[in-house]
Order: structure tokens, then C-alpha cells, then sequence
């Protein structure tokens, strides 16, 4: 995976894929919003849907558009709005009940970059920590920062593929599906100089970068 366009294709059909499941909702809902044939719970039963797919939507895409640099601060050096982070940590993770957000990110001393690097490790660890709680932490440890995202529950398991595209081997179904996320995030990880490893214990799982503090 040396060719960048190559890495571009990937990237932007898994961000296809991402965005096709709220879609797909929405247009379902909306079928029901204009069939006449049906009564009103029916009918708001659909405008219901189509709200929460609308918000599924946004949550993804403006987190998306973060992570994946097309929100061009996000690839700068500067000291990043944590609090704004935040919101869009919050809001991607309201539309997935299945999991719970726990934010332990304890400094404000985290670049554009950075955060841009443990928003790609939190989209890594969001199917393990299904049914659990996704554990998002950034914390100083003298001049280093400290990334780190852990999942807890019954499920809490990276896949095969996913620990060797961390380490940069190509899996043995290729690049596509849930392959190039992890692949991608150790080439932001390499770009920022932070190591990263990842970890698996009985019901928990975690991903770790650690690089240096940005300048003041």
C-alpha cells in the first residue's frame, strides 16, 4: 500500500459504505411519509425514522469529515477546540445505543493532528466495544502525550485483520471493508511520530499512541 491514490480509493469507499446505512434508512422512512395508503402511526413511525437516520447521518459525516482530513484544520499543528472534539465524540456515539462513550481526555495540550489521530483509533475500536463502553483517553506523561482507546464488553476483540493492517500487512481478504481503517490510522500515526500499538485481554481491547506533546 505505497500508492497513495490507492490509499484514497479505499479510504473514501469505506466512508461510502459508512454513509450508505442512515441513507438507506432515509429513503425507507420517507416511502412511508408519502404512501397514502397508510394511517398516521404508520406515517409517524416513518418521520420518526427519518429524523433519526438524518441525525445518524450528520454525526457521521461531520466526524468523517474531521478524521479523515477533509476539514482542513484537522491536519494542522495547532492546539485543537477539545470541547468541540468532544461534541462530535458525543454526538456519533448518541446514535449507536449499543455503546456507551466514556471521555477521560484530561489535557488541552493536543493539536489538530493529534485528535484527528485518536478519532481514526475511536472509529477502529467502535465495533469491538459494541454492547460495552468505548473508553476515550488522552492524558500527559512528562513531555509525551498519551492516546488511547479502550473497549469493554463481552465482545471486546480486534479481528485478525484488523491487528494485521495495524502492523501494516495486508490482510488475506485485501484492503477492502474494515481493513483499510486500521491501516490508515497507523499511517496518521507514523505522519505524527507516535507509536501505536494495540492490546487484547479477556473482554477488553485498546489501541495506544504516544508521541511528543505539541509545542506550546
Amino acid at each position: 500500500m505505497k500508492d497513495s491514490s490507492r490509499l484514497a480509493s479505499y479510504v473514501a469507499s469505506r466512508i461510502c459504505h459508512d454513509v450508505a446505512s442512515p441513507l438507506t434508512s432515509m429513503l425507507q422512512s420517507m416511502e412511508l411519509l408519502f404512501d397514502d395508503s397508510l394511517g398516521p402511526a404508520m406515517k409517524a413511525e416513518g418521520e420518526k425514522a427519518l429524523r433519526t437516520g438524518l441525525a445518524t447521518l450528520e454525526a457521521k459525516l461531520r466526524f468523517t469529515r474531521y478524521a479523515h482530513g477533509s476539514q482542513i484544520v484537522s491536519i494542522n499543528d495547532n492546539l485543537c477546540s477539545v470541547g468541540e472534539a468532544k461534541d462530535l465524540f458525543v454526538k456519533l456515539f448518541a446514535t449507536n445505543s449499543r455503546t456507551e462513550l466514556v471521555w477521560q481526555v484530561e489535557t488541552q495540550r493536543i493539536s489538530n493532528r493529534q485528535m484527528r489521530l485518536l478519532m481514526n483509533m475511536a472509529l477502529i475500536m467502535i465495533d469491538p466495544a459494541a454492547r460495552g463502553k468505548c473508553v476515550v483517553t488522552a492524558r500527559e506523561e512528562g513531555d509525551r502525550l498519551v492516546l488511547d482507546v479502550e473497549a469493554l464488553g463481552q465482545f471486546s476483540k480486534l479481528k485478525e485483520e484488523v491487528l494485521d493492517a495495524l502492523s501494516g500487512k495486508e490482510p488475506g481478504g485485501g484492503w477492502g471493508g474494515g481493513a483499510i481503517q486500521p491501516f490508515f490510522t497507523r499511517v496518521l500515526s507514523e505522519e505524527a511520530g507516535f507509536s501505536l500499538e494495540a492490546r487484547s485481554v479477556p473482554q477488553a481491547a485498546g489501541l495506544t499512541a504516544i508521541g511528543k506533546l505539541p509545542t506550546p
